[in-house]
């Protein structure tokens, strides 16, 4: 017996559930294809076609000015979308869900700092006892950037 992993296809042809949700997940994203062609230039990429339900079409938009215009181009992406589809659609639902956060940058430890400021910092460590407060000093001194001029 091998502990080689199968392949998602090879699953896929054995699990009935599997199958199904593959179908919906390529279906959904084909809708999704069909809504970014029809949006406005401001809206695409903006928004992602969640959902299709029941003649209804719910649409995730990653700020809640962006719904709001969203919903007044309703009626152009019901009719659009029953045309294209075999299945009517009467409604859209329009729900806000921010992105996820960035990950942090490779320069987080970076601070917008002029070499002034920096040394500035640097002559306060230089003039106190040794202590916590002079070894954070000196490491905030270090963090801020050089390459800048006041």
């Amino acid at each position: 017996m091998s502990n080689k992993p199968l392949h998602f296809t090879t699953v896929c042809k054995s699990n009935l559930l599997l199958q199904q949700m593959s179908k919906r997940a390529q279906k959904l994203t084909q809708l999704n294809s069909i809504l970014q062609e029809i949006l406005p230039p401001q809206f695409a990429g903006h928004c992602q076609l969640a959902n299709m339900k029941d003649q209804k079409i719910v649409i995730h938009t990653e700020n809640a000015a962006i719904a709001s215009l969203l919903r007044f181009h309703s009626a152009t992406i019901c009719k659009t979308f029953s045309s294209q589809l075999a299945e009517k659609i009467v409604r859209v639902d329009v729900k806000v869900k921010p992105n996820h956060p960035r990950p942090p940058s490779t320069q987080s430890n970076i601070i917008d700092m002029s070499h002034n400021n920096a040394a500035l910092i640097e002559q306060t460590a230089a003039g106190l006892d040794d202590g916590q407060l002079k070894t954070a000093l000196r490491r905030l001194a270090k963090r801020g950037r050089t390459d800048k001029e006041d």
